[in-house]
């Protein structure tokens, strides 16, 4: 008789065990948003390259997350909204691709985290108290973008030695007015120790852009570089086209103007960024605040040159500069 009962309980279990398995609720699958100024076919490289740092931690796209993407097609004024309808989504995090974007939605959640690749410094645009306890809900990689364009120039000029009036294609209004007064003086300090002059080219959209390039030979205007704001990260095939069309060496802050056919990039590794920007997410997703993870700098940088470019436009690459190349295009 105990022998019957002993079986029958197992029985029992053997049915009653499913259920109860099947009765646990499911955990849902967080969702990370993705906020672009521009729209989904510009530098796709990005996107994947943020997917694959999610993938190395181990984390699998449907089963550990899912991607909520939203691109503002070029028009700054639509990344409010469009960082709203993410929060609406039910995001848990938002990966920001730019200043704007960060900016943008910094203003509409200050309870969500935002990560992002901040192009100037964090604490003097009142995005975080320091790099190493940001205090909001902003954290990311400091790319240091502006701070490089000293460099940047001394490489323009080791190209070009001969170079003696540098057309700066910028945004006198990004990403504010005194912001961009500093960031022009730090150039134009590093342009007198190389004897080259600068020449502000406010540029908002692509009509002005074209129209900058066509004064370029009446103002003797003998290389081009840029200030990062959202118009020439918008136009970069437009303006390393007019670079080439007008056979003025261009130098740019990330490797894919010099593979749209601009001349030479120095900066991060936009690639390597996205990857390391990724390593915030699994510590956001386990409540970890993100004014608790210093903003990191970027792990590796680049100097890219397009060897067909300089070939078109006429400069002989010196050898003291190609020691230096991390990539050539050919």
């Amino acid at each position: 008789m105990r022998r019957r009962r002993f079986i029958a309980c197992i029985g029992m279990a053997g049915v009653a065990l499913p259920r109860a398995v099947r009765a646990q609720p499911t955990r849902p699958v967080p969702k990370i948003g993705w906020l672009k100024i521009q729209d989904r076919s510009h530098t796709p490289g990005q996107l994947q390259a943020f997917r694959e740092g999610m993938k190395a931690l181990g984390l699998i796209e449907g089963r550990d997350f899912v991607l909520e993407e939203r691109y503002a097609d070029g028009d700054e004024s639509r990344l409010p909204g469009l960082a709203a309808d993410l929060l609406n989504s039910g995001v848990a995090v938002v990966v920001a691709t730019s200043q704007p974007s960060i900016a943008a939605a910094g203003r509409v959640t200050k309870r969500i985290p935002v990560i992002g690749r901040m192009v100037d410094d964090p604490v003097a645009d009142g995005m975080a108290q320091s790099l190493a306890r940001p205090g909001g809900n902003i954290t990311g990689v400091y790319t240091m973008t502006e701070e490089m364009n000293p460099k940047r120039l001394e490489l323009l000029k080791e190209a070009v030695p001969s170079l003696g009036r540098v057309g700066v294609l910028m945004r006198h209004d990004f990403p504010s007015a005194s912001i961009a007064r500093r960031d022009w003086k730090t150039a134009e300090a590093a342009a007198h120790r190389l004897a080259v002059e600068l020449v502000a080219l406010d540029v908002t959209t692509a009509e002005r852009i074209a129209s900058a390039f066509e004064g370029t030979s009446k103002r003797h205007i003998d290389g081009i570089m840029t200030f990062r704001n959202p118009t020439v990260v918008t136009y970069l095939d437009l303006i390393a086209a007019l670079s080439r069309k007008h056979r003025l060496p261009a130098m740019f802050d990330a490797r894919e103007y010099v593979e749209a056919g601009g001349l030479m990039s120095y900066g991060p590794d936009i690639d390597s960024t996205y990857r390391q920007l990724a390593g915030f997410v699994p510590k956001l997703l386990h409540a970890t605040p993100p004014g608790e993870l210093p903003i990191e700098e970027p792990t590796r940088f680049e100097l890219v040159i397009n060897k067909r470019t300089a070939d078109d436009i006429g400069v002989s690459l010196p050898p003291s500069l190609l020691i230096q190349v991390d990539k050539m295009i050919k």
